[in-house]
């Protein structure tokens, strides 16, 4: 049987790993970048077990192992003093437990990665400058315009196109985004930069009042990234892209451990970025007969626990299982693949706004003795325990 092919909107992080996911299994894609060039920006994330489960599942040991950092483990520390409430190990029994590790990737290298496998396969299937505007729906497929005038006819549209999803807005009208009162800045410093050890190899958060402060490495440690949230009022632009005064996040953080200062301070002039935290509820449903959405587009969430990108890439492989298993059937499949992640990623849409909550609550001289440890990771282990390859095999 030949599989018909697939367009993805979107040559991001999830689009591209539903690419990769798709051609594992046989099945072509074209993939449409509205953008001129195809890239990512230079910001850090981290891939919990239940991200890297997929990444290994589609191949990619070798080419991780050439990019990734791996922190030694999470510590909590108190905003001034530097000293941890907690410290969880990220090594070890935790490895063997979630039966892989936790790493931290720049975006711009875990993209490229995915591009260079997807471009292997296919080094044709991608076209950039190519912004939707509209799709229409029949019995036998979908109709693509875009702006530059041209149309496109496919089989199934997978809308990869992020947190402001045209594919979205076409399908559902866009929901109501509000502002949470959260703002966040991010910024890289390089090691060379800094004293010697400063940073320990660790995911580290400095958690105080109304705030808290993320810094761990990346680029197999040449990279420190750093992501500061603060509760502001009066600034709602929700771009990754949009530049901040270096000086207006020192001074927020004025009073704060000397590390922290010194990370802001080491920021080099022009790499220094700020955007609002904004919330939208769950959708109902992701899915027409021929087109769905994956990632930001599918499930918006804010960073706290670090799974955007991770439900991104575990959107791609059971979307891809499920077009594999119907595919004279894509309403059958769609259907399939919205059920089987509706629940999970609102779950955790809603969890990762709880986890902000609970930051800023322990900065405000929050009670953290009675937790211990944080309660290790058996809390998070309905998130990282998840394994989509062996729930929605080859």
């Amino acid at each position: 049987m030949t599989m018909p092919e697939v367009a993805i909107i979107g040559a991001g992080i999830g689009g591209l790993t539903a690419a990769l996911a798709l051609q594992h299994r046989g099945i072509g894609v074209h993939i449409y970048e509205q953008s001129s060039r195809l890239g990512e920006i230079g910001a850090g994330l981290h891939l919990s077990p239940n991200g890297m489960k997929v990444l290994y599942g589609l191949g990619l040991d070798e080419e991780i192992e050439a990019i990734r950092f791996q922190p030694e483990s999470i510590a909590l520390r108190h905003f001034e003093t530097g000293e941890p409430f907690f410290e969880n190990s990220f090594t070890g029994a935790f490895i063997e437990t979630f039966s892989a590790p936790f790493y931290g990737f720049h975006r711009a290298d875990l993209h490229k990665m995915l591009l260079d496998a997807v471009k292997r396969n296919d080094a044709n299937c991608i076209s950039v400058s190519k912004r939707l505007t509209a799709l229409a729906e029949d019995q036998d497929g979908v109709t693509l315009s875009f702006e530059d005038g041209r149309e496109a006819r496919e089989h199934v549209v997978i809308g990869a196109d992020g947190v402001h999803s045209t594919v979205r807005t076409l399908l559902h009208s866009d929901p109501n985004a509000r502002f949470t009162g959260h703002v966040a800045y991010r910024g890289m410093v390089s090691v060379n930069d800094l004293e010697p050890n400063l940073v320990e190899p660790k995911m580290n958060l400095w958690a105080g009042p109304g705030a808290h402060v993320v810094a761990y490495y990346v680029r197999g440690g040449e990279l420190l990234n750093y992501v500061a949230l603060t509760e502001e009022d009066g600034w709602e632009t929700e771009s990754w892209t949009t530049q901040a005064d270096k000086a207006d996040l020192a001074a927020q953080f004025k009073d704060w451990n000397p590390t922290v200062q010194t990370i802001i301070d080491q920021t080099q002039p022009g790499q220094c970025y700020k955007w609002a935290l904004l919330m939208r509820d769950p959708l109902p449903a992701w899915s027409s007969a021929r087109t769905t959405l994956l990632g930001d587009g599918a499930h918006p969430m804010v960073p706290y626990l670090a799974q955007g990108s991770v439900m991104a890439i575990e959107d791609a492989w059971v979307v891809a299982h499920y077009l594999a298993a119907h595919p004279d059937n894509p309403a059958l499949a769609l259907k399939s693949y919205e059920e089987a992640r509706l629940a999970r990623t609102g779950k955790i849409q809603i969890a990762a706004w709880e986890q902000g909550q609970m930051m800023h609550a322990v900065g405000r001289g929050d009670d953290i003795s009675e937790r211990g440890d944080g309660g290790g990771f058996a809390k998070s282990s309905w998130i990282y325990g998840y394994d989509a390859c062996a729930l929605y095999p080859d």
